[in-house]
C-alpha cells in the first residue's frame, strides 16, 4: 500500500485534487477521509496518525491548523488553495462549473471555487497594528 493522506473535512475531494496529490505522492497514494466535526486539535492529530496517514489536507479554522502546525511536526499539514472563478454565479446551473475541480458554495452570495493547488501550512501569523 502507498503512502495515507488524511483528508479530514466534510466534502470529498474532487478528481483534480486526487491527481494533484498522486503526482506529488506517488500513483499509489490512498485518500482516508476522516468527515467528523472536531472539537479540539489532539483529536484531530489523534485521527490522522490513527488513519496511518504522516500527510494531511485539511479544512478548518485557522486557529485549529495553527495549532496543528505548531504542535505536531511529524504531519505535513495542507490546504487547498482555491481561486474564485466569477462574480454573480448563478449555483448548481453554472455554465463555467466543471465538476472535476470545481465548487459552488451557497451562502448569501454563492461562491464559485477552483482548486488551483495544494499548499503546505509551515505558520500561521496575526500580524495587528494600532487602530
Amino acid at each position: 500500500m502507498g503512502r495515507v493522506v488524511a483528508w479530514v473535512s466534510r466534502h470529498k475531494p474532487l478528481p483534480a485534487q486526487i491527481r494533484y496529490l498522486k503526482r506529488k505522492l506517488g500513483n499509489d497514494v490512498n485518500v482516508v477521509q476522516i468527515p467528523k466535526t472536531f472539537t479540539d486539535v489532539k483529536e484531530i492529530y489523534e485521527d490522522v496518525v490513527s488513519a496511518g496517514a504522516d500527510v494531511a489536507v485539511v479544512v478548518l479554522p485557522l486557529s485549529m491548523i495553527a495549532c496543528l502546525v505548531e504542535r505536531y511536526k511529524d504531519v505535513v499539514w495542507l490546504m487547498a488553495e482555491m481561486e474564485p472563478v466569477h462574480d454573480s454565479c448563478p449555483g448548481v446551473n453554472c455554465p463555467y462549473f466543471d465538476p472535476d475541480r470545481d465548487v459552488i458554495l451557497p451562502g448569501v452570495v454563492i461562491r464559485h471555487m477552483r482548486f488551483k493547488k495544494f499548499v503546505r501550512v509551515k505558520e500561521v501569523r496575526v500580524v495587528k497594528e494600532d487602530w
